[in-house]
């Protein structure tokens, strides 16, 4: 498909405060402790991680936003002035957009995707989209507001991948994340907080996914850390949905078999009785980005498998390391400077809080240089769509 240019997008001039839809449906989870399960899981997009980038864009683009879901109809899209889409890991095997696809290629003003990602095994795997996705992405990347490219990625390696299926014009980036904190010297920040911690204390673990068998060797060492009886820490679910159960003390919604398969996961010595109470002590889920940082502050250290969870801490200025396993965790680690070791590296070691120590490098002046080149990077994409940033993202890229 050849991109076209949308012929009715206002100009640069008119754009402040246009009405853009944007793909995320509830803008706020609201009085989250009122609500059904089913309604919170549906509402963070069945993993709490999501709330981050979503809420990152809607605070980088000055401009008048309505909150849609993916399913809105293209005669309702077209009513607006353009569709911004935040993006995750759409990009492989594991996702069928067919029904996305049908949507956007009925859409007559121009589409901005964010944060599009890739998904692999490791960045030396080709990913093996299904057609429905790769029709997704060639209709939204046909929808530009002029020439330059409306599909800002995650990575190189994304980026790679969408060229392997003809969608080679695209603007490699990372994830919005990194420009969460306004703080324009926040690896320096960051780097001052760590420095002043000869061993980190209390841990706030990022919790993976049951089916994660080869980092579960990890994941326990890393959990006997954190329960320590002085230095008190927390486990921090956003996926599964039965995971995400654990966190809200919902034992009964879930299937025995999972539970126990849950139980064995985290904490194998336990009885269930006693599996249960761990739960209601460390497990822990958010629904409020600023809430979920702020608990991030009483720790010293977060780290985990997910991306997100660990970001939001690198945004509060508190060290935070991804255990990377995958290619889309390793690429935005990559693309954003936030600290990661990957499973290999780990693998067969004994964990101590000595050893992470050690283990995690940071270089705050390196960090902050970076950060600025992502966001004039990001600034620069965002104009040439048409995209008014706001001050503080300006104020990150140096202007």
């Amino acid at each position: 498909m050849v991109p076209r240019n949308i012929p009715d997008w206002p100009s640069k001039e008119l754009i402040l405060k246009k009405k853009i839809a944007i793909l995320w449906k509830i803008q706020d989870p609201g009085l989250y402790s009122n609500q059904p399960f089913d309604f919170l899981n549906m509402a963070i997009g069945h993993n709490n991680g999501n709330l981050a980038f979503v809420y990152a864009i809607s605070r980088q683009v000055d401009a008048e936003f309505h909150w849609v879901s993916w399913a809105t109809k293209a005669e309702v899209l077209n009513r607006y002035d353009a569709v911004l889409i935040p993006c995750a890991n759409q990009f492989g095997a594991h996702a069928d957009l067919a029904g996305a696809a049908t949507i956007m290629e009925a859409v007559d003003k121009p589409v901005i995707a964010i944060g599009l990602g890739a998904q692999a095994d490791s960045l030396e795997t080709e990913v093996r989209p299904k057609e429905g996705t790769v029709n997704w992405v060639k209709a939204i990347n046909a929808r530009r507001f002029g020439s330059a490219s409306n599909i800002y990625t995650r990575g190189p390696y994304t980026s790679q991948q969408l060229a392997r299926f003809g969608i080679d014009d695209t603007l490699v980036g990372g994830c919005p994340t990194h420009f969460i904190s306004h703080d324009v010297n926040l690896g320096r920040s960051l780097q001052a907080e760590w420095d002043s911690i000869p061993i980190p204390r209390s841990l706030s673990v990022c919790a993976g996914h049951q089916g994660w068998g080869e980092l579960r060797p990890i994941e326990q060492q890393l959990i006997g850390l954190m329960m320590d009886p002085t230095a008190f820490g927390q486990y921090v679910v956003q996926a599964t949905g039965d995971m995400i159960k654990l966190s809200r003390g919902l034992f009964n919604d879930i299937d025995p078999t999972i539970l126990e398969t849950l139980r064995l996961h985290t904490v194998p010595h336990y009885t269930m009785d006693e599996f249960k109470s761990w739960c209601r002590t460390y497990c822990r889920s958010f629904y409020d980005v600023p809430a979920w940082m702020d608990a991030l502050t009483r720790y010293d250290l977060t780290i985990g498998p997910r991306y997100h969870g660990t970001q939001l801490a690198i945004q509060a200025a508190k060290m935070g390391c991804v255990v990377a396993f995958d290619s889309r965790t390793e690429e935005m680690c990559r693309q954003t400077g936030v600290p990661f070791l990957t499973k290999a590296q780990l693998a067969g070691q004994h964990l101590t809080r000595s050893n992470l120590k050690a283990l995690i490098k940071f270089d705050g002046e390196a960090y902050d240089a970076q950060r600025r080149e992502r966001a004039q990077n990001y600034v620069s994409f965002l104009r040439n769509n048409g995209l008014e940033p706001r001050s503080h993202l300006l104020k990150i890229a140096g202007e």
